[in-house]
């Protein structure tokens, strides 16, 4: 293999040329993918992982997890998974020891090639004492970049994603375009259509007001007679949405939706004509099955086109000033929306 890229573009040290240089990609036998995170962040990962068998056709693919947040995880795409204990099994709010992870990580065999995805504290404790002839990472911080062989730069420009497959392309792997996240795939429920709506977000204080919902909502319903909208109730406490149901709990066309199975709740998602939602799993969730989304999204400094798949099924409503958008704005943008996927 030789690495395909620019100066500048990249960093890969001397001894990572060389080693690539005298490696195939049918030699490569085991490849570790660390990815501690919660399920919305796995399932951006599945076409990674789609690619990557493609590209290492012989080796064996472990996933490495913060065994706290396994829920979705895409054991079907991989062969091993690693578990690291960030908090005690007994005692969720202690973290566990040096000498507890050091042990895990030990556990994990010496590999030919290793891709970090998170740049944490602990992941980059498991790059450091584990063993690989080739160590990928994309560090947040300049000064990480020195504990892996190849870093690739992130940008907050492109799909997530994307610049995951940046990691492969490095190598020289082709990767395909429109990503394949290998879920099974449903027809849009068209006899009778729904929108849904999920009001959570991976932080409070990314969560578009409860209220705002219940307004949109309103205001959707006189546009588009004859659809349902459904209120998707989370798994967590914080998650009922009950604010957003009261004011409209008359109305037949409203729906307040327990939480679902994820084996029932993709092909919810893919069957319905539009998801709305903000920072959340949910919409990545959604993405995957490719039923439409809308993000909302106003996290400072955090850029929203790192969210939105080059697709005319999908958009993102922000402001440049990272205010919080309004009913107007979100209004404008589902109704956009819809009216451009019914033409």
């Amino acid at each position: 293999m030789y690495l395909s890229f620019r100066r500048g573009s990249a960093y890969a040290s001397k001894k990572a040329q060389k080693i690539a240089n005298l490696m195939s990609r049918e030699s490569v036998k085991n490849v570790t993918v660390i990815r501690h995170a919660a399920i919305g962040d796995f399932v951006v990962l599945r076409p990674f992982l789609v690619e990557l068998r493609k590209f290492f056709p012989n080796a064996k693919i472990t996933l490495s997890v913060d065994g706290n947040a396994i829920y979705g995880m895409p054991e079907d795409l991989v062969d091993d998974i690693h578990i690291i204990d960030k908090k005690q099994k007994n005692n969720p709010s202690k973290s566990t020891s040096f000498f507890q992870r050091y042990k895990q990580i030990k556990e994990l065999q010496e590999q030919d090639v290793m891709f970090d995805f998170t740049d944490s504290s602990l992941t980059l404790m498991l790059t450091i004492f584990s063993k690989s002839k080739l160590k990928i990472g994309y560090p947040y911080r300049s000064f990480r970049r020195w504990f892996y062989d190849i870093s690739v730069l992130r940008s907050d420009f492109t799909l997530e994603t994307d610049s995951m497959m940046h990691q492969l392309n490095i190598l020289g792997a082709n990767t395909q375009y429109p990503l394949d996240y290998a879920y099974p795939r449903y027809e849009k429920d068209t006899e009778h259509p729904y929108i849904i709506y999920f009001a959570g977000a991976s932080m409070q204080n990314r969560c578009w007001p409860e209220d705002k919902f219940s307004a949109l909502i309103l205001r959707l319903r006189e546009e588009f007679p004859g659809y349902k909208h459904v209120i998707l109730k989370g798994i967590r406490p914080e998650e009922q949405f009950n604010s957003i149901y009261e004011p409209l709990k008359e109305y037949d066309d409203v729906i307040h939706q327990e939480s679902m199975p994820l084996d029932e709740v993709m092909p919810f998602l893919a069957k319905s004509s539009l998801v709305v939602a903000g920072d959340t799993g949910i919409r990545n969730m959604a993405i995957s099955m490719e039923a439409p989304t809308l993000g909302v999204m106003w996290a400072h400094g955090i850029a929203a086109i790192r969210y939105l798949p080059k697709n005319i099924k999908h958009t993102v409503v922000f402001n440049e000033n990272f205010e919080i958008p309004s009913v107007n704005e979100v209004e404008q943008g589902c109704t956009a929306l819809l009216n451009r996927l019914r033409k």
